[in-house]
């Protein structure tokens, strides 16, 4: 088993991952560059290039490889000029120099620009490509991308086409193991491209303008009323990875960039052990619910710095926002994990893609079973998130 995880510029954490065999690799990004990533720039630790460059070393010191994310799957049409892409070519140039041994692509323009120009620099895949079917898996296979990332939402419990998938792949596959966004999530691709600009400099030079994440409200606000939604989320309890590794998938993808270092190993450890046992909430990543001390210390003095730029209006409400966010992360949610075992064995026999979910039931059952919270706390959360979304729209 090989375990790939995310980064957040602490060297308490390379300390920690390197005492774990079985991690390889990293994953991180500087909160804003040219090409932007998965998350916003203020919810991840500030850090300078000089640092990133001493930090890609540690890491190599410590016999892990470093993957930088260049994942935003929307770049404002910036790859179609001129400038542009000599811009990126620069940024993957810094790259190269510093050591980086991979880079991970999501615009597929990209992914063909720095493959004409560093031949030999690897290229691994990222989700917000979309390759949510094989003739997408099998032509980013053949631009060279590899590993290759097997969409969560769309294969995670899909047990017909994941060894279809293994089988007709050549390169590496890897799979997210605690992502825990909404199955299906009507948000998708609407988010991704709103923390991928949320991501590039571009957000950091010119006048902030507010960012609440519309859409993450949104499904936090879904699962409060919805708790089969915990469970319908595609993660991987440590506890079934022998159920894909059986398929021949042996490396595995853990997040969040945004987490504390005492939260990003242990989660490192149960998946390494293969076993967690207590509240599956301390392993997953959900970015509004869980443990209150999982998240890195910066997140809140960075939206309080960007609040600044912010007129009176915009300050309000987003002091609403962090008051609401710490009211969330007190929330108790437990998500029983001995509750779960023999879960993943009913969608051996339930097609996801082909039933729906109220007519099925499953997940409903199950959560009944194994997530408890307070249900008339979660409906007053869900009003006040609500209102701020109202207000927000307003």
């Amino acid at each position: 088993m090989k375990l790939s995880v995310s980064a957040n510029w602490d060297m308490e954490l390379l300390e920690g991952l390197g005492n774990i065999p079985e991690v390889t690799s990293i994953y991180a990004k500087l909160p804003f560059d040219i090409v932007g990533g998965g998350r916003a720039g203020i919810v991840v630790p500030t850090v300078d290039w000089e640092f990133a460059a001493s930090y890609i070393r540690a890491a190599h010191d410590r016999n892990i490889a470093f993957c930088y994310l260049l994942n935003a799957p929307c770049l404002g049409n910036l790859e179609q000029t001129q400038e542009g892409k000599k811009q990126i070519l620069a940024l993957v140039g810094q790259l190269a120099d510093m050591g980086v041994d991979s880079v991970s692509i999501a615009n597929l323009a990209v992914v063909a620009l720095v493959r004409r120009n560093f031949p030999d620099l690897a290229i691994r895949g990222s989700v917000l490509s979309w390759p949510t079917n094989l003739s997408r898996l099998k032509y980013q296979e053949s631009l060279g991308v590899d590993p290759l990332i097997v969409p969560y939402s769309d294969f995670n419990r899909d047990f017909t086409m994941l060894p279809k998938i293994r089988s007709g792949i050549s390169c590496g596959m890897q799979l997210f193991v605690n992502v825990s966004c909404i199955y299906n999530c009507h948000y998708l691709a609407e988010h991704a491209s709103s923390v991928g600009h949320a991501s590039q400099v571009q957000q950091g030079v010119q006048k902030a303008n507010t960012f609440l994440d519309f859409y993450l409200w949104q499904c936090t606000r879904r699962r409060l009323l919805n708790p089969e939604l915990f469970l319908m989320s595609r993660w991987i309890r440590p506890e079934d990875l022998h159920v894909y590794e059986d398929m021949g998938y042996d490396e595995f993808k853990i997040i969040d960039r945004s987490r504390s270092t005492a939260w990003l190993l242990r989660v490192t450890k149960a998946y390494a052990e293969r076993r967690y046992d207590g509240n599956l909430l301390d392993i997953i990543s959900l970015e509004m619910l869980g443990d209150p001390d999982g998240f890195h210390d910066d997140i809140e003095d960075q939206v309080r710095e960007r609040m600044r730029q912010y007129n009176t209006e915009e300050r309000h409400l987003m002091l609403r926002m962090l008051k609401l966010r710490r009211r969330l992360l007190s929330f108790d949610i437990i998500i029983d994990n001995s509750k779960l075992d023999g879960f993943l064995e009913g969608f051996q026999k339930v097609r996801c893609a082909e039933t729906y979910c109220e007519e099925c039931r499953y997940c409903h059952g199950y959560a009944a079973q194994a997530v408890h919270f307070d249900r008339s706390e979660a409906e007053t959360l869900s009003r006040d998130i609500g209102e701020l979304l109202d207000d927000f729209l307003s």
